[in-house]
């Protein structure tokens, strides 16, 4: 700021000079600072005058002005004319612009709503159509084609979620080009007969990001938002609860408007300020044009297509720390021929969560909403008793059909829920207790996890329920005893004996999510089991995720290794049965002592760890932390109460999400300890490029890439007798 000229202006002008002071003017081109973007002063001339201000203002922001400094109408234009020059040539940095805001707040909140002047005016980053179609020819050189001025301004009030002052007022504009019929927003661009909103391709993605219709979320608040679910947990209920506690500004309360929407952040503004801002930030690093559904019904709707692509593309080999090595994980040395040879090292294991699927078993169509029992294939179902052996219909009110078996199975279901039933099963067996054995883990009091499998003996209850417990099968809460199976047992009624009768009431959730990790804990992948963690199923796991041999790590950790072992020595498919034949399957060493019995001599002959050398050091340590996948399940399991209801979707986006930023944090905690992370090619791995030798510079890490085998992982020759590099 020129204080020089300032006070040429002041001594030019005596009437002025005995208002306005210089801590005054200064305020007064701080202002007019920030006042450039609102659309009366940006539309106010054409794009090529921008460079000179306006010889009068609108009438809205002269009013604001001259509220702002308590003074008559003729001394506010006197100051414009005074000091307009120098206000536009004014151009703060970023930092004192954000600075300038948060001192001036208050007037913007006390004298600018009133004047359709927000705390922000959001407009777009073009002021001419981006349509080279859309250029007009010059009057003196038709062969010059000039931008297509926009017009039709329109402007509308929002609530902006700062990270510096919180949620403030603002307001949203948009312009259109009569020529190609297209309107220009904030974020993006539509035309009239489009039914798709083009985002900007720009250098960073926007300051403030259209979460829906009315509401705008800093870039800035999203990144901590993520960070603090991806580092602690943190729910996007606790997310909008510390926004609102912590950095909303309660002294400027009394100056909000009252008729003002909502300016209090909710779960959904935190979902979907995630969401997008994840997607923007996806396109952008991969410079891709980014495009979403105009008018979508909703944000969720209009998010979806978006989402699912990102799934997608993470599928498999999606992740960017794929291709991971680092010292941890990757072991380099040179045989006795000199050849260079590496092992890496992968740990797979799965955690007990999952997200709402078909009740049918191992059926992966995708429900209609998170709340249904079962997808669209399989809706008659929902019309058919719950006891899994019944084919009858369920009879109005109930879930079960109308024999007095199912039936009774049914109120029993409804009664355990409840806390006098849950008393009364506890001092049952605690009385038990003095002559018994302890309950199983998984009795009624214990075990309350979805798809836990209960079996409890219903000897002298009472089954039946209070009025409020039944239900239509339409109108009964989803969140009832979420996915539990119940098994209820039948006495007196068989001359066999006790029968059980096994029903499934409410919804089924996923099997679990597999987890494959590099041992220094960088997450290479992940999936979901919907069924069961059977052998094969981990299989076909290690064959998406490593799609050619080439990929294949040197040695996969799993917990269940024996029987994957079993499983590929008995496949009659060849390919199937031989793609893992230059890896070694060692079951990972806590679960190798602590879980698999030393009679089992078939285990102890294929996945004793112990079998290979290259696993272990000159001083006789493991060479690589086998446990890397429980330690990411610790993590990973914190994440189970929020996606829990979330659509399939946002559940995938979400956890790739969370994965993609725990490796950005780990491989900075690499470094920073001298582990010299790094990447193969992705192309070495999946084209199966064949490398003729790696010389000594190749073994340092600080190189990015290294060649590959297509016969795969030398470094187990002993075991195995896999040719070597050729």
């Amino acid at each position: 700021m020129d204080f020089q000229k300032i006070c040429d202006a002041l001594k030019s002008c005596p009437e002025v000079a005995q208002t306005f002071a210089h801590t005054d003017v200064v305020k007064y081109i701080e202002l007019v600072g920030l006042l450039k973007p609102t659309p009366a002063l940006a539309y106010l001339q054409r794009s090529h005058q921008l460079s000179v201000p306006p010889p009068t203002l609108p009438a809205n922001v002269h009013e604001f002005l001259r509220a702002c400094f308590d003074v008559p109408d003729e001394t506010a234009k006197l100051a414009w004319n005074l000091f307009r020059q120098i206000a536009w040539e004014f151009k703060p940095a970023p930092d004192e612009q954000k600075a300038n805001r948060i001192k001036h707040v208050k007037l913007f909140l006390s004298h600018g709503i009133e004047q359709h002047i927000g705390v922000y005016s959001l407009s777009p980053p073009t002021r001419v159509c981006l349509d080279p179609d859309c250029g007009q020819p010059l009057f003196s050189d038709p062969s010059v084609l000039r931008d297509k001025e926009l017009a039709k301004v329109k402007d509308h009030p929002i609530t902006i979620f700062t990270l510096d002052l919180g949620a403030v007022p603002g307001f949203s504009t948009s312009v259109y080009c009569r020529n190609c019929h297209t309107r220009y927003y904030h974020n993006y661009y539509v035309h009239d007969r489009a039914t798709t909103r083009t985002y900007y391709l720009q250098d960073n993605i926007p300051e403030f990001i259209q979460s829906a219709e009315h509401f705008y979320t800093s870039a800035n608040l999203c990144e901590p938002f993520a960070n603090m679910m991806a580092t602690a947990s943190t729910s996007a209920t606790n997310c909008a609860r510390i926004y609102n506690t912590s950095i909303s500004q309660s002294s400027l309360e009394p100056l909000m408007p009252t008729s003002w929407p909502n300016l209090q952040m909710d779960v959904e503004d935190v979902y979907n300020s995630f969401f997008l801002h994840a997607l923007l930030l996806d396109h952008h690093e991969r410079g891709d044009i980014f495009e979403l559904q105009h008018n979508a019904p909703s944000q969720a709707e209009r998010l979806r297509p978006a989402l699912d692509a990102r799934n997608f593309r993470m599928a498999g080999t999606g992740q960017e720390e794929w291709n991971h090595i680092c010292d941890l994980c990757c072991y380099i040395y040179q045989d006795d021929s000199g050849r260079w040879m590496y092992i890496r090292s992968n740990i797979t294991d799965g955690y007990n969560m999952g997200h709402f699927c078909c009740t049918v078993h191992d059926c992966q169509n995708r429900l209609r909403t998170v709340k249904d029992s079962f997808c669209a294939e399989h809706q008659l179902l929902k019309k058919q008793c719950c006891v899994t052996t019944c084919r009858e219909p369920v009879e109005v009110g109930f879930r079960t059909c109308g024999l007095p078996d199912h039936r009774e199975a049914e109120l029993y279901h409804y009664q355990k829920g409840k806390a006098m039933f849950q008393l009364k099963d506890r001092l049952q067996r605690a009385k038990a207790s003095n002559s018994f054995p302890p309950p199983p883990h998984n009795s009624i009091a214990t075990s309350r996890l979805p798809t836990s499998q209960l079996e409890t003996m219903a000897t002298g209850v009472d089954l039946l329920p209070d009025a409020g417990d039944l239900w239509d099968v339409d109108t009964a809460p989803p969140n009832f005893d979420e996915g539990e199976e119940t098994e209820y047992t039948c006495e007196g009624k068989s001359s066999q004996g006790n029968q059980k009768i096994k029903a499934f009431f409410g919804r089924r959730s996923t099997h679990n999510e597999q987890l494959s990790a590099w041992s220094c804990g960088v997450i290479a992948g992940s999936a979901t089991f919907f069924g069961s963690e059977a052998p094969n199923a981990v299989r076909e796991f290690w064959m998406k995720l490593f799609p050619t041999k080439a990929s294949l790590p040197a040695v996969l950790w799993h917990d269940n290794n024996c029987s994957i072992v079993k499983m590929l020595r008995n496949d009659p498919d060849e390919y199937r049965r031989t793609y893992f034949d230059h890896v070694a399957l060692p079951v990972d060493v806590f679960h190798f002592k602590s879980k698999h019995k030393e009679t089992d001599t078939d285990c102890g002959a294929n996945c004793n760890p112990y079998i290979w050398p290259e696993l272990r050091t000159a001083d006789g340590k493991w060479r690589f932390n086998s446990s890397a996948a429980e330690q990411a399940n610790a993590w990973f399991g914190g994440f189970q109460s929020m996606v829990r209801e979330m659509p399939v979707e946002r559940y995938n986006f979400f956890l790739d999400e969370m994965i993609k930023r725990r490796n950005r944090t780990l491989i900075k905690d690499l470094q920073r300890r001298g582990k010299n992370p790094g990447s193969i090619p992705r192309e070495v791995l999946i084209d199966e490029y064949d490398a003729d030798e790696m010389d000594s510079s190749t073994a340092d890490f600080g190189w990015e890439g290294m060649v590959s085998s297509g016969e795969q992982f030398p470094g187990l020759n002993d075991y195995y007798n896999a040719p070597g590099f050729e």
